[in-house]
């Protein structure tokens, strides 16, 4: 049953217009939640309920910052939590994470917004995701992370900008300038504080406009450009209808700061004075140590060494307190730990104990030797097995050669290689051309034993043999590979190789392909419009995707073996094929050590169809680090594109 008011509107539509008018009326909005903590305890809806409790306790700190406020969010989180309610949790975790982000609790608000983040990446609510990825980038930017900062923040300003709301697109571009301006990057803070005031004043947002002020004034008073600091200070008061006391605050420290450069003291402790008192009434622990701290350099510079000395020892208690190396430290392990959350929550400590130093020292050193000595050898032998496993496979500086228009993108996670990628053409009464990316069982030294099997068994079939046909050539691969593992009867034995085969047929202008898989398909970029009637979803405004499957089974030894099938069409101009292994589509990585997955790769492929293949290169290797970071490469990669 659905909770409603005297006007039938739910109370979940009223948290929704309630928590919708944050950046519009907030007055409007903590009514409207006022009224829907009311419908919801009538009807007994505990979760209605504690979204309105949020949403007031959000209102009423940010007119008072009282520490009530915090304990309520807390105990909306807890509920969201036990009931596993997602949007809850991301949105109660984001709260309280601007809630002590104003306290100067760093490591408490770092840990509610990534937490936010990782929830909000659980729904599709592209508004919650701006909100959260907005308020992560201003921790960062109060831990002095600002290549952090303005990361996160762009990709908030992106969500924002795709959902078209206007207000928070301009406050996303206010924050991206501050943080610019915090590096010292001024021309870039000058662009993004243009943009928003641009766009702030379009659509009449006479709340923000005050805000554009304030950080273009910080902006020249960061470039020591007095007069017109001062003169947008004044502007952004004026424009300060609502007379936020946080706004007054920052107006109030800007000119201080202004007039203690200016070496006018008594107009900076003036007006210090006026922001510290604000400082103290908000509980905001950042701008209270600014203020003291401005205040003890213009005491200093009056001669009133006393209340210098006083002011500066209270400045550097609270920044002790707030920014003390240990709390940054903890911030960006906790980082970390977001990241491995899955691995082993804590390494066993061992202590050598009741043992004499000298003989422990002695053992370590003779081990520590010993290893060198084994790691000297393996790596001889693995570096062996790559010069074998090299001559098997074709040059590859003469792929373009080969395959003008094309890419060929090889990360072996090892010295040597369990995936390989293989071409050649063929001089006969059907001249054409092969390729093929390839992915053996293994990586490391078995891998590569296993490529080199394979990629041998191909050029055999195929030189050799003669047989050019892409499903006979695998049928024929397979009958080798089972016959040189000797395997007799039913086995558990999984040796074997995943492959995508290409057959490029040209007669005149027409080119033909022909393809057959062992569980590694092929992707197809066509330009134009997809069909209506298409179950394919893979598509952008210029360009489509066509997946050929493959055949569900390895070459090697399966429960079940079938002739490999054979798939051919005619190609277009400007088709782009991609051949590939999987070990780029499973990689770990993003903001939560997630693996990437086919339905990125093909997006990511979509979206650079503007792109030559040189460049595709470029781009495609790009995106994989970006997206694996500091994680660890799990698996071989191999990707082949070829433009027709």
């Amino acid at each position: 049953m659905q909770t409603t008011n005297s006007n039938n509107t739910t109370a979940s539509d009223l948290n929704a217009s309630a928590w919708n008018n944050r950046y519009i009326d907030r007055e409007k909005g903590l009514q409207l939640a006022l009224e829907a903590k009311e419908s919801a305890f009538k009807n007994n809806q505990l979760s209605d309920y504690h979204f309105a409790q949020l949403i007031i306790a959000q209102y009423f700190f940010w007119k008072t910052n009282e520490g009530e406020q915090l304990i309520t969010a807390n105990q909306s989180l807890a509920y969201f939590e036990k009931e596993n309610t997602v949007l809850g949790i991301s949105r109660a975790n984001a709260v309280c994470a601007g809630m002590y982000d104003q306290y100067g609790e760093y490591e408490k608000a770092m840990h509610h917004a990534l937490q936010a983040v990782k929830a909000s990446e659980l729904i599709n609510d592209d508004s919650n995701k701006g909100d959260c990825y907005t308020l992560l980038g201003q921790i960062y930017s109060r831990i002095h992370d600002y290549t952090n900062a303005i990361g996160t923040l762009q990709i908030a300003l992106d969500l924002r900008k795709k959902i078209k709301e206007e207000k928070a697109v301009a406050s996303s571009l206010n924050l991206i300038a501050r943080n610019y301006v915090l590096s010292k990057q001024y021309m870039g803070a000058k662009k993004y504080y243009e943009e928003s005031l641009l766009l702030r004043e379009t659509i009449g947002d006479t709340a923000g406009i005050p805000w554009t002020y304030l950080g273009l004034a910080s902006l020249y008073s960061e470039q020591k450009e007095w007069k017109q600091s001062l003169e947008l200070y004044t502007k952004a008061e004026e424009a300060n209808k609502q007379k936020e006391k946080q706004f007054d605050l920052l107006c109030l420290l800007g000119k201080g700061k202004i007039y203690l450069n200016q070496a006018n003291t008594a107009e900076s402790i003036h007006y210090l004075n006026k922001a510290l008192a604000i400082a103290k009434s908000l509980k905001i622990s950042s701008l209270e140590s600014e203020a003291h701290q401005l205040l003890a350099e213009a005491y200093e510079s009056d001669a009133n060494l006393g209340l210098a000395l006083d002011h500066y020892k209270k400045y550097n208690a609270l920044k002790q307190d707030i920014l003390s190396n240990e709390k940054v430290n903890m911030l960006k392990n906790q980082q970390i730990a977001f990241s491995v959350e899955h691995a082993e929550k804590e390494a066993e400590i061992h202590r050598l104990k009741h043992v004499e130093l000298k003989n422990a020292f002695d053992q370590i050193a003779l081990q520590h030797h010993e290893l060198e000595e084994k790691s000297k050898e393996i790596i001889d032998s693995i570096t062996y097995a790559k010069r074998i496993q090299d001559a098997y496979l074709p040059e590859r500086k003469l792929f373009n050669n080969l395959f003008e228009n094309a890419f060929l993108l090889f990360k072996p996670k090892d010295i040597v290689s369990g995936d390989f990628y293989w071409y050649t053409s063929v001089d006969s009464d059907t001249p054409s051309r092969l390729f093929a990316a390839a992915d053996c069982t293994g990586h490391g030294v078995p891998g590569a034993i296993m490529s080199v099997i394979c990629c041998n068994a191909l050029n055999e079939v195929v030189t050799k043999k003669h047989i050019h046909q892409p499903d006979l050539i695998l049928n024929e691969v397979r009958n080798i590979v089972t016959k040189a593992f000797k395997q007799q009867g039913e086995s558990t034995q999984k040796d074997g190789m995943d492959i995508s085969l290409v057959r490029l047929i040209q007669t005149g202008n027409k080119t033909t392909l022909q393809y057959a898989g062992a569980n590694n398909p092929l992707w197809i970029i066509r330009k134009g419009k997809l069909e209506p009637e298409s179950d394919n979803s893979y598509a952008n405004d210029t360009h489509y995707l066509i997946e050929i499957k493959a055949n569900k089974q390895p070459i090697g030894n399966y429960e079940k073996m079938t002739p490999f099938t054979l798939h051919e069409l005619d190609l277009q101009e400007g088709d782009a094929l991609y051949s590939f292994t999987d070990g780029f589509a499973d990689q770990f990585g993003g903001s939560f050590g997630k693996k990437l997955k086919s339905k990125s790769l093909k997006e990511l492929l979509l979206s650079i169809q503007q792109n030559t293949m040189s460049e595709q290169l470029i781009l495609v290797d790009k995106a994989y680090k970006d997206w694996k970071r500091e994680y660890e490469q799990i698996d071989d990669v191999c990707m082949i594109g070829v433009s027709i």
